[in-house]
């Protein structure tokens, strides 16, 4: 039976996704499971899982084509079978206007980046054009050994351990961004598990290569292209009101470094401020759910889940993944959340609906010396935290001169969903809740 691979849906807010490239050809045999393409949408870049096991028999989208979410990609058969006739007619889609890049023709006797198909021009012996195919290695990039410059058997064999060694060392993804990019993997410091190379370690490499200078024009890439997107629109058509308030930190942190011994042994874990922040904005929105609330048309809709999201800095830009159900996870699950989310951006593997699903932002920028800023809001939501640096400041407790902790907090709301005094509010009880911590987070 025939099955159908289409472009998934990747997100409530997206339309459309781009398939980077196929990691199958026309007749390959595949595995349910076994990643199929690589799409790109908004800020993310994720693997398509094949819905079924059989063979690869025909590629509708070819790679650089951006399509429609749940058009058809692909079409996955049984062994032996043949392809239903409803499939034999339907075409490639047309190619981007003039502008948009050009692709070539696909036809149905014709396997997209099979090697045989590229592969033909070059001298090779039978057994190396064999160990090619089998190996998945693209003849045209070799260099032969043997007379007249041809492919020997032991050319592609050296040629495939080469791959497998570069794939040990850096993920799938990295090793196409680096390619994408022009980086050489041997340049490149891993931080992954023993050293292997990450997305995020190739996209540092990248930007210290393309650093800006004076008199330098940079393209702006996807990700850049969407943040001027949603940005421009929020700041245009969300009316923006925003408070400040002074928050004692002594308390949260003296309870935090209390806890840390005992947390790290019995959950392996190191909670940080961020974390204490999430739960105490999520308990907190519990009591004002106008703040998880998103506007559309004429109807204000508060969300049925508490999402909050982090906001993680990258060298190509900002990206904001949710941790889901915040006001209901355990703080040792909400604290393996933010830790996988944050390090699943920094590598490039979050999922749309991660990117998708937050109900509120916290966007933190403790690690500068900054005393405070307005953060614009992330729509569709309608509310973001700023959270600045802890500084020293003096203060008078019964005559004495003494020193403490104090952070400011800001928070910007979108007016036409909640008033200034609903806003001040919130933040006053989001206050009281970080400065009374044991009653906060012990009593949940």
């Amino acid at each position: 039976m025939a099955t159908e691979v289409v472009v998934p849906m990747l997100g409530v807010t997206v339309e459309k996704g781009k398939i980077v490239e196929w990691l199958k050809s026309e007749g390959d045999q595949v595995e349910k499971g076994e990643a199929l393409f690589v799409v790109e949408a908004e800020k993310v870049t994720t693997e398509v899982e094949a819905p079924a096991t059989g063979v690869l028999a025909k590629i509708f989208i070819p790679a650089d084509r951006e399509m429609p979410v749940l058009s058809l990609a692909g079409l996955i058969i049984e062994p032996g079978e043949e392809i239903p006739e409803e499939y034999r007619k339907v075409a490639s889609p047309a190619p981007p206007e003039k502008g948009g890049g050009s692709y070539p023709e696909q036809t149905p006797d014709r396997k997209k980046n099979a090697p045989e198909a590229r592969d033909t021009a070059v001298k090779a012996v039978p057994a190396a054009r064999r160990l090619a195919r089998r190996k998945e290695v693209d003849l045209a990039g070799l260099s032969g050994t043997g007379p007249d410059g041809i492919i020997r058997y032991q050319d592609v064999e050296q040629a495939a351990v080469q791959a497998q060694e570069t794939t040990a060392k850096a993920s799938t993804l990295a090793s196409r961004f680096a390619a994408k990019q022009g980086v050489d993997l041997d340049q490149v410091q891993g931080t992954g598990v023993r050293g292997r190379i990450m997305q995020n370690d190739v996209q540092e490499a990248s930007s210290e290569q393309t650093a800006p200078g004076l008199g330098k024009v940079i393209p702006m890439n996807s990700m850049r292209q969407v943040i001027a997107r949603r940005m421009s629109e929020s700041a245009f058509t969300v009316p923006h009101i925003s408070f400040f308030s002074d928050i004692v930190m002594d308390p949260l942190l003296a309870f935090r470094k209390a806890i840390l011994p005992d947390f790290g042994e019995q959950f392996d874990l190191r909670p940080s401020v961020n974390d204490f922040l999430i739960k105490a904005v999520s308990l907190n929105i519990l009591d004002f759910p106008m703040l998880n609330a998103q506007l559309k048309e004429n109807e204000i809709h508060i969300m049925p889940e508490i999402n909050v999201c982090l906001a993680v800095a990258l060298p190509e830009g900002l990206i904001v993944p949710a941790l889901s159900q915040t006001d209901q996870a355990g703080f040792a699950d909400l604290v393996r959340q933010r830790r996988d989310l944050v390090n699943r951006a920094k590598s490039g593997t979050l999922t749309m609906d991660e990117l998708q699903r937050g109900t509120f932002t916290i966007s933190s920028l403790a690690q500068f010396d900054i005393t405070h800023f307005t953060a614009i809001i992330n729509p569709p939501q309608s509310g973001i935290l700023s959270v600045c640096k802890a500084r020293d400041e003096l203060y008078l407790d019964d005559g004495q001169v003494k020193t403490r902790k104090v952070m400011t907090l800001g928070l910007s709301v979108d007016h036409r969903i909640i008033d200034g005094a609903m806003a001040a509010d919130f933040l006053q009880h989001l206050k009281k809740r970080l400065e009374r911590p044991q009653m906060t987070f012990l009593c949940v």
